[in-house]
């Protein structure tokens, strides 16, 4: 395959290529800096692709580009379309203290890339990208390529379906989605998934009174935030795990064949786990197998809680206010809006249990912050085993087919334009140390990511596809 060849003689270019776009701060919040960063990826993209455009949003830009087959034969034949999403933004690199070398002075040590943005994800973005310049430079372009280069991932991607909206022609026939984002399994072998749960982010405030007081000379008068706050999330949760909102679990998706047998071989140890987390005893719900609670099934987290003072600052008071925030991870079927229905619900219920309970939650005020639908692709469609040989090739070893990943990404305003199957690839080691200080992407696994997507590239063209 000459563009593997290609890349195997390029590939000091390439270091030093990905080094300079890793070099610009394309911090999320700083827009000129990210503006930079579009440009760099403008000015590398009029080079190779078709088309390219950057479309400016309320906030970041959203850059388009499109490689047609470079076989004239192809050119108005029904070739697969495949489209690779990235995004160029950056977290910010604080605490700098805790840097080896500056972060975005990217340095090779130990066969690392150290730098902000080089796992999460400029590098996996990058190495995507190489494979389809070095298939272009070789001419054996033979599908359709579409990418999409988010500049706002990092917030939510709060402009990025506006802006696929006005291009939405573009996308008609595309095939299959591939992100490359994230680290790979935990057991360092190259991974695919098919989804990745959803979020929904709670707040509970609650003032009781308008100040703090001595614990002493007004305690058993002054109601404590913190014990009410206590009583109302006694209501939503057992002892086992589960969660007692009424209908919470409804929509929960049964998962098929397929997807419990690929979980299976997973094979989780639950002893690595406990070593892993320095953990006892696990959370959640008891009566579910482990690989389950943290794939198919919802949980009910409290990510925080604040008020009043401890440790070195403790003092003896009733505080007069408490803050509990709570983080709901969904599985397919579940949404956002579902659940911040069946919530309120929920605090009405209770409410009517008492006088006082009533006036606890009128004080209570509650706000929805970020949410992500869940993703989940169907494993039985032809792209699976396509998809599954390619990274055994670029990767010389079969990969792990997680079903769904634990974490959530803000991808439901792209798979909402494009409506087409969603698989998740990550170049990235399990230990990139993404959005922490010394980030880092190994230059092997960079490689055979390029590697990975040249071979995907090349057999989605001598698979026999159904299209």
């Amino acid at each position: 395959m000459k563009a593997l060849e290609f890349f195997n003689n390029t590939r000091k270019e390439c270091l030093d290529d990905l080094f300079d776009f890793i070099r610009i701060p394309s911090v999320t919040r700083d827009r000129n800096a990210v503006k930079d960063a579009a440009d760099w990826l403008m000015k590398r993209l009029k080079k190779t692709a078709d088309y390219a455009e950057l479309l400016d949003t309320l906030g970041n830009p959203v850059i388009l580009a499109k490689w047609d087959p470079q076989n004239d034969n192809n050119i108005h034949q029904k070739v697969p379309c495949i489209l690779f999403y990235g995004h160029y933004d950056v977290q910010p690199p604080e605490p700098l203290d805790k840097w080896i070398s500056p972060p975005f002075e990217p340095e090779i040590r130990d066969g690392r890339i150290y730098a902000r943005g080089v796992g999460d994800n400029k590098g996996q973005l990058f190495a995507n990208l190489r494979a389809i310049e070095c298939i272009h430079q070789s001419n054996e372009l033979d599908v359709r390529v579409i990418f999409v280069f988010d500049g706002e991932e990092e917030l939510g991607s709060p402009n990025l379906e506006k802006a696929l909206e006005k291009k939405s022609e573009l996308f008609k026939d595309v095939d299959l989605i591939i992100v490359s984002d994230g680290p790979a399994d935990p057991t360092w072998k190259p991974t695919l998934e098919f989804g990745a749960r959803g979020i929904q982010t709670i707040q509970i405030n609650l003032q009781s009174a308008n100040d703090d007081v001595h614990s002493g000379n007004f305690g058993g008068i002054q109601p404590n935030p913190v014990w009410d706050l206590i009583s109302i999330l006694k209501t939503m949760r057992n002892d086992g795990g589960k969660c007692l909102i009424e209908g919470f679990y409804d929509d929960v998706f049964t998962p098929s064949k397929e997807a419990l047998d690929a979980a299976k071989e997973l094979n989780r140890n639950p002893e690595v786990y406990k070593q892993q987390l320095g953990i006892d005893y696990f959370g959640e719900e008891l009566d579910q197998p482990l690989s389950h609670r943290v794939m198919f099934r919802p949980t009910f987290n409290i990510r925080g809680i604040q008020s009043g003072s401890v440790r070195g600052k403790a003092k003896t008071i009733i505080p007069k206010d408490a803050v509990i925030e709570i983080d709901v991870r969904l599985v397919p079927n579940q949404t956002p809006e579902k659940i911040e229905k069946l919530f309120l619900a929920h605090l009405g219920k209770i409410s009517q249990k008492s006088e006082r309970m009533a006036a606890v939650i009128d004080r209570c005020k509650i706000e929805f912050g970020a949410s992500f639908y869940p993703m989940f692709t169907s494993l039985e469609l032809q792209w699976t085993k396509i998809l599954e040989e390619s990274i055994e090739e670029g990767f010389q070893e079969k990969p792990l087919k997680v079903p769904l990943a634990g974490g959530s990404l803000p991808l439901y305003s792209l798979y909402k334009i494009i409506e087409k199957p969603m698989y998740i690839i990550p170049y990235a080691q399990p230990d990139e140390a993404n959005h922490a200080p010394n980030e880092n992407l190994m230059v092997e696994w960079f490689e055979k990511g390029v590697r990975t997507s040249i071979i995907l590239l090349r057999r989605l063209v001598k698979e026999e596809i159904e299209m």
